[in-house]
């Protein structure tokens, strides 16, 4: 009775941990500013339900039968099961507040044109491929913004315990996130970092790892991002770095120096024009990404900067990421602040993120990662 009451207490965690999931998913499934999001929603019920269930299995295994009379041996394998528990429920959290910065009355606006952006970048080199993108990255705002344009992956300092390493790994897996800077909620214009953290994952999803790197060794990361911003953004991107870095050290193992930096983003550098040549399906990067319009920049530079402006052409996928290379590029301001925030979250066509996976392959993907979170 003794090892049968202590199964029953783990079990009860995992149904309520399981009922605390289920009524977050169907609070947000209900809110239009989560609309973007369905299919991240399926991907994360299908893996947390299912990394759930295979532990509530092992829970109810631990027999006394099974055991015999050393309830002690029962009680440890309670308690590794509720470590493997545990990390399902700081994984849950490292995405909960990320999501829920939507619900925010001051954070929610900017989200709302950062989502845009990204699935406008996001989006690019799939269409031209005819193939329908993964799942798509999850925005969020960072107070610890690092003044580096890479992708925040790693768990936040709150939440570091011994498993972090776990729980990172499993994110990794499960839906990518961008870390913005937090003074966007008041200069909107610094959304244009979104054009760089897509371009990092834009490269391993579209599988050019390889290809990247044998063009610029360990910088090949960031050289990647840097070209593909200024395919996105074009000339916003060469001051969205020259701002981020000016005055700071350079991590020579990893970036180039500043000034070579700003010549790959001007396309002008060697390594950008060998990265240009990368091809998936026989499509350059170039063709790939596209090139921003000029002329569009130019004319929505000056209506963002006006008090009543007219801004139409919205709806296109290219709408977002043009909209805010004219919001660098304006003068900054109260109007160039509020017009952006009112644009930004009305452009591009109709749709999600990206694309839900195959269900066959989202199964494939909770029984995997329960299998890695299992003791």
């Amino acid at each position: 009775m003794r090892v049968q009451a202590r199964v029953e207490r783990s079990v009860a965690a995992a149904d309520l941990l399981r009922e605390e999931l289920a009524a977050w998913l169907a609070a947000r499934a209900a809110k239009p500013g989560f609309a973007r999001f369905g299919h991240h929603f399926e991907v994360l019920e299908t893996v947390l339900y299912g990394m759930l269930s295979g532990i509530r299995a092992k829970l109810l295994a631990v027999t006394a039968a099974d055991f015999g009379p050393d309830s002690g041996a029962a009680y440890a394998r309670c308690h590794e099961l509720d470590q493997s528990l545990l990390t399902v429920k700081r994984l849950f959290e490292w995405y909960a507040p990320k999501y829920d910065q939507r619900l925010d009355p001051v954070r929610g606006p900017v989200l709302a044109a950062a989502d845009e952006i990204v699935r406008s970048c996001w989006w690019q080199p799939f269409d031209v491929l005819g193939r329908r993108p993964p799942a798509g990255p999850l925005p969020y705002l960072d107070p610890l913004f690092d003044a580096f344009a890479t992708p925040r992956r790693e768990v936040p300092r709150a939440l570091r315990a011994p498993d972090d390493a776990l729980v990172a790994e499993l994110a990794d897996e499960l839906i990518p996130v961008i870390s913005l800077p937090d003074w966007a909620v008041r200069e909107p214009w610094w959304l244009v970092v979104a054009a760089h953290e897509t371009g990092h994952l834009v490269m391993h999803d579209l599988d050019l790892v390889y290809e990247a790197t044998a063009v610029a060794g360990d910088w090949a990361d960031e050289v990647f991002a840097d070209v593909y911003s200024a395919l996105m953004v074009g000339s916003a991107a060469g001051w969205m770095v020259g701002e981020l870095m000016h005055g700071l050290p350079v991590d020579g193992l990893y970036y180039p120096p500043l000034d070579r930096r700003l010549a790959i983003i001007g396309l002008s550098d060697p390594l950008a024009s060998a990265m240009l040549e990368l091809t998936v399906d026989g499509h350059r990067l170039a063709s790939l990404a596209g090139a921003v319009d000029g002329r569009l920049v130019t004319a929505w530079t000056a209506a963002l900067a006006s008090d009543d402006p007219t801004i139409t052409k919205v709806r296109s996928r290219e709408a977002a990421r043009t909209m805010i290379a004219a919001g660098v590029a304006a003068p900054p301001g109260p109007a160039v602040r509020r017009n952006l925030l009112a644009y930004l979250p009305t452009c591009g066509p109709p749709g999600t993120m990206g694309s839900a996976p195959p269900a066959g392959d989202v199964r494939a993907l909770a029984d995997r990662l329960t299998r890695r979170v299992l003791r």
